[in-house]
């Protein structure tokens, strides 16, 4: 067997070679010809063939014009294309970081009306308005361009404007430069690279049609598309006067696409070679987010494609694993499975079979490989991955090259932002995968067949609206008209979470692959998706469960497979495994220490008061109010948990306290002062005493800078330190929180979930903060991190004396820290207390469902299923 990848490369390489000869033939006519024209001979006969290419319709040799011809066509091009991209980035990059919705309609809207103009036409109006010449052809072909650069400019820069990383960056109130061009503009530098070159062969043909239609360019000038043009008529006769200068078009548009493909795909190797150490993580699906979307929406069009596929060859046969059941019981079937990236093994020879009806959990560590292995039967994997090994789905082999066929394998990925489009409505997309997966309805025999069709249609839809209906319901979200109309950053992260659950309820699938579905959810949410999970089972459904969720595993698997560095360490029935694991590595991961309730700390004044507080959010024309009157304290060396269910507005108090959101009314008030609403009208002093860290580490850090640098700012904007002993004081942080100097110099995808929380929390701490606020820092984590993360936070509190805010589902994590508790539902207070008080003897049904999950059902079974 050859190497892994070499296959892959080669035509990759092929490519590219191919590319740079395309691209440098006609580059190298249209700068070096000029010189090699020489001077212009006595014009012969129109179309004679004699000379290398003849003469062409005016009787001059055709290769001394297509020498001279190209200088215009490229130098036009690339100075249309380069001034629309000098305005409209600039325009694109404002309009996106703007938090001023007029001044983004200002920006966009005139563009808007430019870009419906259809570009002929424009190209002719702005033509006749102009003196003729290339200048004015420039500037006619970059104003026709730049609406569609501004727009793509705009939609690149929003995600990352208006992202965790951006706002860590204010909550120290980082410099523009640094905000705008270090994070925005580096972030989409691979997009606008990807589109330069498109624009590039787009006002190529602009520059053609133009010389074409005469504007710009005398009509018997020494130009390619004129050329082309003015010749088509001797075709017949000599046409190497129209083939030259055509075939030079094609090569430079042609070479320009396919070295600008192979650039972007060099990126992707290597930011997959840099994820080679927590490629099974949590963490990892904001940095797959494309090819993690493929799989999620594989069946509905507009989907993403993955940048990298990697060869899936077959592997040895007797690779190590659970008992194989008989061939035709087999829903998966995967043997001897091998992944490398940059040299690093990400599985070694993982073997397991799941049978149609059977839940297999993946269980391990964060990295242990977990997601690489569940991607495998999506026919997916990483960019950079190399994957060895046989992998069959309902008796078909998948393999990059050939995935599953649409509607078999449905994939709920970690990262829910991840596989939900950001620029369309959740309706639509929701009734578009059911109507793909809705059988047509049969037409009754002996009707008219065109009152039969309208029938069809109308029934169909009513079906559709019932699917869609019924989803939601089963996920617990709504399904009326203003929910239906959102867009999913305008969801919580655990209604984005049930979305995609919904998704792939409404494929049908044959094998659902669900990658930490309960991940951020409120125990109430969790009983109900173990509910889902084990109906798909029972009717019939083979579930890949890949989870941290101990209480999950126990309520819903069949098997269990346990990973620890890519390689299976213990496998059999969940009961046998749960029961009495054999691997000392099984036994620690499943170890979990009883979390008794804290007592509550002595009274002190508080070091945080929220008072009566409001907030609401914008849902088209209207405010819909996410918070109602909410009052809390926290006192110093004390910690406040906030719990309720996904969508309660616990995030946007915590938001709101950290001048993230703007609250509606009320009041957020430090150490007996009030805080300005806005982290813009807050002083340096009170960015400092309120910190914030992000549920998403991996979001919250810039990918291209080193943790270090990224940490040390913090100490370099709100304390005025040098660079030089603000590197000082963010190595001490770091090392305080368990983070060696080697591993911070490294870039956020080289570090594993755990450890940039922990990097999150050295960051938040440099800034010598009186409170911070977690918001759901242990989501998502295997139960050793959860317990190293919780300790640490715990002794950092009591260390430096902090008041701390917990956002969070986990009942173990809310008795080990908190000593008050709030709970919330939709957006009001329903109980607050003691901690010890809420945990053994709450009074509201809603606080029992969420802290007592033993009374309802909701938290972990007793045992394994039998």
């Amino acid at each position: 067997m050859s190497p892994p990848g070499r296959r892959h490369r080669t035509p990759a390489r092929l490519r590219l070679a191919v590319g740079v000869a395309l691209l440098a033939v006609p580059l190298l006519v249209a700068v070096v010809g000029p010189a090699l024209a020489g001077d212009a001979a006595p014009r012969g006969r129109p179309f004679d063939p004699g000379g290398p290419f003849g003469t062409d319709f005016v009787g001059r040799d055709v290769l001394r014009q297509v020498l001279l011809g190209g200088r215009s066509v490229v130098g036009v091009a690339l100075a249309a294309t380069a001034l629309a991209y000098l305005v409209g980035v600039p325009l694109g990059l404002l309009a996106a970081l703007t938090r001023r919705r007029w001044l983004d309609e200002l920006v966009m809207r005139p563009l808007d009306l430019l870009l419906a103009v259809p570009s002929l036409i424009l190209l002719i109006l702005l033509a006749a308005a102009a003196p003729r010449g290339p200048a004015t052809l420039v500037g006619i072909v970059a104003v026709i361009g730049l609406p569609e650069v501004a727009r793509i400019s705009r939609a690149a820069a929003l995600p990352l404007a208006h992202g965790p990383a951006m706002e860590a960056m204010r909550l120290y109130r980082e410099t523009w430069w640094r905000r705008a061009v270090g994070h925005v503009v580096t972030g989409s530098r691979r997009v606008l690279l990807a589109d330069a070159g498109v624009r590039f062969i787009g006002a190529l043909y602009l520059v053609a049609t133009a010389s074409f239609l005469g504007v710009g360019v005398a009509p018997d000038a020494a130009d390619w598309a004129v050329m082309v043009d003015r010749n088509r008529a001797g075709l017949l006769l000599q046409p190497w006067s129209v083939l030259v200068p055509a075939a030079l078009l094609v090569a430079l548009a042609v070479g320009v696409n396919l070295v600008a493909d192979r650039l972007l795909a060099d990126r992707d190797a290597a930011a997959g070679a840099g994820a080679a150490g927590d490629a099974g993580s949590r963490s990892g699906a904001a940095r797959d987010a494309e090819t993690r979307s493929r799989a999620a929406h594989r069946d509905a069009p507009g989907a993403r494609v993955p940048a990298a596929r990697a060869p899936l060859d077959d592997g040895p046969a007797d690779a190590a694993g659970p008992p194989t059941p008989p061939v035709d019981a087999c829903a998966v079937r995967v043997v001897g499975l091998d992944a490398e990236v940059a040299g690093r093994r990400l599985l070694a020879g993982v073997s397991f079979t799941v049978a149609a009806g059977e839940v297999l959990a993946l269980v391990g560590r964060s990295g242990s490989g977990k997601t690489t292995a569940g991607r495998a039967l999506l026919g997916e994997a990483g960019p950079g991955v190399r994957l060895t090994g046989r992998v069959e789905v309902a008796g078909r082999p998948v393999s990059p090259a050939t995935p599953p066929p649409p509607g078999v394998v449905g994939y709920v990925p970690q990262q829910p932002s991840a596989a939900l489009n950001p620029v369309r409505r959740i309706g639509a997309v929701l009734r578009e995968v059911a109507l793909r997966h809705t059988r047509p309805e049969q037409r009754t025999p002996g009707g008219p067949p065109g009152d039969a069709t309208a029938r069809a249609t109308v029934n169909r839809r009513s079906a559709v609206r019932r699917a869609v209906a019924d989803v939601l319901a089963r996920v617990d979200l709504p399904a009326d008209r203003e929910f239906l109309r959102r867009f999913p950053h305008q969801l919580s992260g655990g209604q984005q979470q049930r979305l995609v659950v919904a998704h792939a309820l409404l494929a049908r699938a044959r094998v659902l692959v669900a990658d930490e579905p309960t991940t951020g959810q409120d125990s109430l949410t969790r009983r109900d998706v173990a509910h889902e999970l084990r109906t798909l089972a029972d009717a019939g459904m083979a579930v890949v469960l890949l989870s941290h969720d101990l209480h999950l595993v126990r309520a819903v698997a069949d098997r269990l497979v346990v990973l620890d560095a890519g390689a299976v360490v213990e496998a059999g029935p969940a009961a046998d495994v749960l029961a009495a694991p054999r691997d000392e590595r099984t036994r620690r991961l499943l170890a979990a220490a009883p979390a008794a309730p804290r007592a509550a700390a002595p009274a002190a004044a508080p070091a945080l008061r929220v008072g009566d507080l409001a907030a609401t959010y914008r849902a088209g024309a209207r405010r819909r109010t996410v918070l109602r009157g909410v009052t809390a304290t926290v006192a110093p060396g004390g910690c406040l948990a906030v719990v309720g269910r996904s969508g309660s507005g616990k995030t946007t108090l915590a938001r709101c306290v950290a001048g993230l959101h703007p609250p509606r009314g009320g009041t957020v008030g430090l150490g007996g002062r009030p805080l300005a609403g806005t982290l813009d009208r807050r002083t340096h002093a009170d960015l400092a005493a309120v910190q914030y860290v992000f549920q998403d580490a991996r979001a919250s850090f810039h990918p291209h800078r080193s943790v270090l640098e990224q940490v040390s700012r913090a100490a370099v904007r709100l304390r005025a330190l040098p660079p030089t002993r603000a590197r000082d004081a963010a190595r001490r942080a770091l090392g305080e929180v368990g983070l060696a100097a080697d591993v911070v110099a490294r870039r956020p995808d080289r570090l594993s979930g755990g450890e940039l929380q922990r990097a999150a929390l050295a960051r938040a701490l440099l800034a010598e903060p009186r409170v911070v606020i977690c918001d759901e820092i242990t989501s998502g984590l295997d139960t050793v991190s959860r317990d190293r993360i919780v300790a640490l936070v715990d002794r950092l509190r009591r260390a430096h004396g902090l008041a701390l805010v917990v956002i969070s589902h986990d009942r173990d994590v809310v008795a080990r820290l908190a000593d008050h508790v709030v709970v919330l539902d939709a957006g009001q207070v329903v109980e607050a207390g003691p901690a010890s008080a809420l945990l053994t003897a709450a009074r509201h049904p809603l606080t029992r469902a969420l802290l007592h999950p033993s009374e309802t059902g909701t938290g972990p079974v007793t045992g394994p299923r039998p």
